[in-house]
């Protein structure tokens, strides 16, 4: 006798709604309108015979069976995903799909790619780099490295590195402004990343300044921007240690001072609980501990090469 279940495709878009209760959110997940997302659901809730979403005038919630719904719709996608990876673990290599952030990318993976090829030649990275979260559950990632408290639901967190933030700019730049002691950050420019608006006010306190009043400021929507902007003598940084250890060797950024904070979150590896024994992933986390670029860089010898 056949199944009569719904299609899956809407089950799909129930999930979504569900999980963000809103047609709006969902939209900008699954790339639709609202308005698809809502005929749709219509269309769902014709084929059950139940109304699963309360339509209120602004916005939507599930109602008591859409809730119980959701539950048994999340569990069937859970296991079908546990059961795909497990199969393609097991007749198939699957690529590893590592998702990080540009600087982690660009300043420690990617310079260094040649020789994790050479030494596993068996397993095919994929990266892919973007600033934006991914959730493990319902997107083709198997590995993100990302900064955070490392409480994260649903998945597995290994701490990777701690963070540490201190001034960088360039050597001219240091040079420039003969730069030496950290009272100098008032009158000279400043680099801020615009979502942490109270960043140098911050560190100026952690590290026993009365108080800041900086020449200028300019803003700017990423961290890389910012970094960017510092290599090129537009201003003085907060920049992170280690990620940015490979710019301070190759002589792109210094650090002018000696005081750093601790940044409140780390950096770790995300993945899935049923992925912690896989061998791809166990090797390339093994080879990312390993790498030069996190290692610290003696700070004494750095300034006084600057200033010889």
């Amino acid at each position: 006798m056949a199944r009569k279940l719904p299609p899956l495709h809407l089950l799909h878009l129930f999930e979504a709604s569900g999980r963000h209760a809103s047609f709006k959110k969902a939209g900008e997940e699954l790339h639709l309108t609202p308005s698809a997302i809502s005929h749709q659901i219509k269309a769902l809730e014709e084929n059950l015979g139940v109304a699963l979403f309360n339509r209120l005038s602004r916005g939507v919630n599930l109602t008591p069976a859409g809730k119980n719904y959701l539950f048994v719709v999340q569990d069937i996608f859970q296991r079908l995903d546990q059961g795909t990876t497990a199969l393609k673990q097991r007749y198939s290599k699957p690529p590893l799909r590592l998702s990080t952030f540009p600087s982690i990318s660009s300043n420690i993976i990617i310079p260094k790619l040649s020789r994790f090829q050479q030494q596993f030649p068996d397993i095919e990275l994929r990266l892919d780099t973007g600033a934006n979260l991914v959730d493990l559950r319902y997107e083709e990632i198997d590995l993100a490295i990302r900064l955070g408290p490392g409480e994260w639901t649903g998945v597995t967190a290994e701490k990777l590195f701690d963070i540490e933030v201190t001034p960088m700019c360039s050597p001219e730049f240091a040079e420039k402004y003969q730069l030496k002691d950290i009272q100098q950050i008032n009158q000279i420019p400043l680099l801020n990343l615009s979502s942490m608006e109270g960043g140098w006010t911050t560190f100026a306190v952690a590290v026993g300044m009365n108080a800041i009043d900086p020449k200028a400021v300019l803003s700017l929507g990423t961290y890389d921007a910012v970094i960017q902007s510092a290599q090129q003598g537009l201003g003085l940084a907060l920049g992170a240690l280690p990620i940015e250890n490979s710019a301070i060797k190759k002589g792109l950024l210094i650090r002018p001072f000696k005081e750093k904070i601790q940044f409140p979150h780390a950096c770790f590896a995300v993945y899935r609980p049923q992925d912690k024994q896989r061998k791809d992933i166990l090797a390339f986390l093994d080879w990312f501990k390993q790498l030069d670029e996190l290692k610290s860089i003696d700070q004494n010898e750095q300034v006084n090469s600057i200033h010889l």
